[in-house]
């Protein structure tokens, strides 16, 4: 009887059924091969399984999917296991995955959802590989939100439980990325051999592979660019059977940026095309940010002006979906952590309240000396739950700032930017009244975190900040719309006002010198500005013509202000410009 090799298909029974569907689970993330031909016999002989055997490939099948990159078909197979699962040990791995999938999808609310639901059922759980699949999931939702201690907490979780020695790997990985992430971490630190090692003893050459990345940015991040290329040289052939899209898209841009800061151009197209060519569908990620930086990069030094543009405007077009990308997903992290906090407040509350009614219902009986008594306690109950609304309401109103303030420099995050913006434009539209739009982006920010590390940089964002806010009125909106973009709506102003002020803008960024750790951090930004007598009363194209007179200004050198002007008002110079943008 043949089950695994790749002979003709025999009948099976029961207990065959079983060992197949055991080793296509243990195999699926060691040899994607021998997992699909398992899964194709299995479904070949679907009737003859039992119930539980169908869910359990069922569930096989959705991770087929997940692992192909088709979220969309992934995600419904799975939730219908969430629902109906016989088995509870099955419904949790379904919900575990389910809630990785959103995640890839994109869809950031439901997953955090479903991560409280997964972790108010860890402590039931007690298959060991279920609860590695859950806190390894819980691990990277919270990493993934910037909850870096969490993160860790949780993957100390996987490695100590260590379920069928798989722990120390899947937990290593996690924690080393996110060690590598906050940069507490060094490229010869021996805990990642270990991890590498301990991977390959499992047979568990993704993970191992994931580990070779962070520890490939480590000597990028280190200007070790012959080891990082050597390592992922060594091990390309090995990530290119593993057959997963996304892993293998982020090796190929990681090798691609190596390339390009050798200097071997041709290899870094070749493989940031590469990169483009596996990365999933409709999912903009930083590596395909970086895979097209590169593209864009090469084709302006070989003078490949139409190739330049084209993938300046991909590259700039996956940056923001980027960053936007960031923004709903820790806006949705917020959300569903303050619907959390406030439901357990309303739950505390009402149990609270249950509690001293029934104490009520006993007093009723009581002879009518105690009537004092009772009413005191009504009191209380009454005071007690105008606390608790007191407290709720406070909470809520404090999460609702949180959703709309940039955590960082304390003004408008990019969705409350827009929604007053286009509040203030509507109103402008009724009465005819003027506005202009200005986007300022600062001049070499990465270049200030790459030589003075991301806390300087969120110093000098602070600090730029504070400079404009003495040159802005009550009445305008600024917002931060990106990493180091910024955007002013001037309610009133005409363009050559909204011009004179943004040079006023630029004079006091240029003026403040900001220092870190005793070293200067000079600033400058570069401003690009419209208004609506040009651009019209929707947000969109302001912001549009904004960004390209932005883009102006950069080509143009940088440091200056330059209002928005169409390509035939300007025929000759967009090449010679699009030649001069460099790396922000």
């Amino acid at each position: 009887m043949c089950l695994f090799g790749g002979g003709p298909l025999l009948a099976a029974d029961g207990e065959d059924f079983a060992a197949m569907l055991q080793r296509a689970d243990a195999v699926k993330s060691v040899d994607p091969a021998e997992f699909t031909q398992l899964i194709d016999q299995l479904q070949a002989q679907v009737d003859d399984l039992s119930g539980q055997q169908r869910e359990h490939l069922k569930y096989l099948q959705g991770w087929r999917l997940v692992y192909a990159g088709d979220y969309a078909a992934a995600i419904p197979m799975l939730e219908s296991l969430v629902d109906e699962a016989s088995d509870p040990t099955l419904q949790f791995r379904a919900s575990s995955t389910a809630t990785n999938v959103q995640v890839l999808a994109t869809r950031y609310e439901g997953a955090f959802l479903q991560l409280n639901k997964l972790l108010n059922k860890l402590p039931e759980v007690t298959d060991k590989d279920a609860r590695l699949q859950g806190m390894s999931v819980a691990a990277d939702l919270y990493v993934l939100v910037g909850e870096y201690d969490l993160g860790i907490h949780y993957a100390e979780q996987v490695v100590k439980e260590n379920a069928r020695g798989r722990g120390v790997c899947r937990g290593e990985q996690i924690r080393l990325d996110t060690l590598c992430k906050t940069k507490r971490i060094k490229a010869d630190d021996p805990a990642i051999p270990a991890a590498i090692n301990a991977c390959l003893r499992q047979g568990e050459s993704l993970a191992a592979n994931g580990i070779r990345t962070t520890q490939a940015r480590l000597f990028l991040r280190e200007h070790r660019i012959d080891e990082a290329i050597n390592l992922l040289e060594r091990h390309y052939g090995e990530v290119e059977q593993t057959r997963y899209p996304r892993g293998i898209s982020e090796w190929e841009s990681l090798l691609a940026q190596a390339y390009q800061q050798r200097g071997l151009g041709v290899n870094a197209q070749r493989m940031a095309l590469r990169a483009v060519e596996h990365s999933v569908k409709n999912q903009f990620t930083q590596p395909l940010v970086g895979a097209y930086r590169v593209l864009y990069e090469e084709s302006e030094k070989h003078g490949d002006v139409g190739n330049a543009i084209a993938y300046l405007k991909k590259s700039a077009a996956a940056d923001k979906a980027y960053l936007d990308d960031v923004t709903a997903r820790q806006l949705a992290y917020e959300r569903v952590k303050s619907n959390t906090l406030s439901t357990k407040s309303q739950l505390e509350a009402l149990n609270q309240e249950n509690k001293l009614l029934q104490l009520q219902r006993e007093l009723d009986g009581k002879a009518a000396e105690t009537s004092r008594l009772y009413i005191a306690l009504l009191m209380l109950v009454v005071v007690f739950i105008t606390l608790w609304a007191y407290r709720t309401k406070r909470s809520q109103l404090h999460f609702m700032k949180l959703s709309q303030v940039d955590s960082l420099t304390d003004i408008a995050n990019r969705p409350r930017f827009i929604q007053l913006a286009e509040a203030v434009l509507e109103a402008a539209r009724k009465s005819q009244q003027q506005v202009s739009v200005v986007l300022c982006d600062l001049d070499h920010f990465k270049a200030i975190n790459d030589r003075f590390g991301h806390a300087a940089g969120d110093h000098v964002l602070r600090q730029a900040v504070i400079a404009c806010q003495g040159h802005l009125r009550v009445s305008d909106i600024f917002g931060r719309v990106g990493g180091e973009e910024f955007g002013i709506v001037l309610p009133g102003c005409s363009l050559e006002d909204a011009k004179q002020r943004a040079e006023r803008l630029r004079v006091a960024l240029s003026s403040i010198e900001p220092q870190y750790d005793g070293q200067r951090c000079p600033v400058s930004g570069s401003f690009g500005v419209t208004s609506t007598e040009v651009s019209g009363y929707e947000l969109r194209q302001l912001m549009a013509h904004a960004d390209a007179a932005l883009y102006r200004a950069k080509a143009a050198g940088r440091d200056r202000v330059m209002p928005y002007a169409t390509t035939e008002d300007h025929p000759a110079v967009v090449g010679d410009e699009l030649r001069n943008v460099g790396r922000a």
